[in-house]
């Protein structure tokens, strides 16, 4: 199992009244899938994804990465370990206009010091964007053409595990279901772990199992 979850809860406090977001969640998801997380909005997704990511910290139980339990009161570790294991596509693109395509796929190993220039030119090309962008703003691409420069950034560092939330929302049917094709076939030419928060029962048929967040509770169905 890469990445599990066991018992978490999650609630947000607003003035005197608190609101259970998360409740008593379990989740499993073995090397190599590509899960998905159905739920309308405001229904915990994205607070589920980022705990799962490790970029949040439950209120209660436990999170498991690659069978080792994760300590989230370790900040720096916490840090390295999300650097090298996660990468992560978000809804909004997270890219940063001011550096250029090339740049923007470069940040994630700037952290760690060993910059891949030509490996994210590789990738870059992998999913769609032709060398002719590389120095371009990222202000000036379609926002189908940012979503593939973030996903070729989430990939620089070869995760185990990609964290998607809502990749599709943003863009056009048609170009939706090409970059789930594009993202499908990354995903098993790289035997990459990919989970996916989604609205969407036409996204979530790319996916070999889907889980449905609702009321605090998730439940979950194999698509094979």
């Amino acid at each position: 199992m890469i990445l599990s979850a066991s018992n978490i809860k999650k609630s947000f406090k607003s003035g005197k009244s608190e609101t259970l977001v998360l409740n008593n969640i379990n989740f499993n998801v073995e090397e190599g899938q590509m899960v998905a997380i159905m739920g309308v909005s405001g229904s915990g997704k994205s607070t589920l994804l980022h705990i799962l990511g490790l970029l949040d910290e439950p209120d209660s139980g436990d999170v498991y990465f690659s069978g080792e339990k994760i300590n989230f009161t370790d900040k720096k570790n916490l840090a390295l370990l999300r650097n090298a294991n996660i990468g992560f596509v978000f809804q909004f693109y997270s890219l940063i206009n001011e550096l250029s395509v090339l740049e923007n796929v470069l940040l994630p190993t700037m952290i760690n010091g060993i910059i891949k220039i030509d490996y994210a030119k590789e990738l870059l090309l992998r999913v769609g964007i032709n060398q002719e962008f590389f120095n371009k703003r990222s202000y000036n691409l379609s926002g189908g053409e940012k979503q593939r420069v973030a996903i070729a950034r989430a990939l620089i560092n070869n995760p185990k595990v990609i964290i998607t939330d809502e990749p599709t929302s943003n863009i056009d049917e048609n170009n939706a279901k090409l970059l789930m094709s594009l993202l499908r076939d990354l995903q098993q030419s790289f035997n990459t772990t990919v989970v996916i928060s989604t609205h969407s029962n036409k996204i979530a048929r790319f996916c070999d199992t889907t889980y449905f967040l609702s009321e605090g509770v998730l439940t979950n169905e194999d698509n094979s």
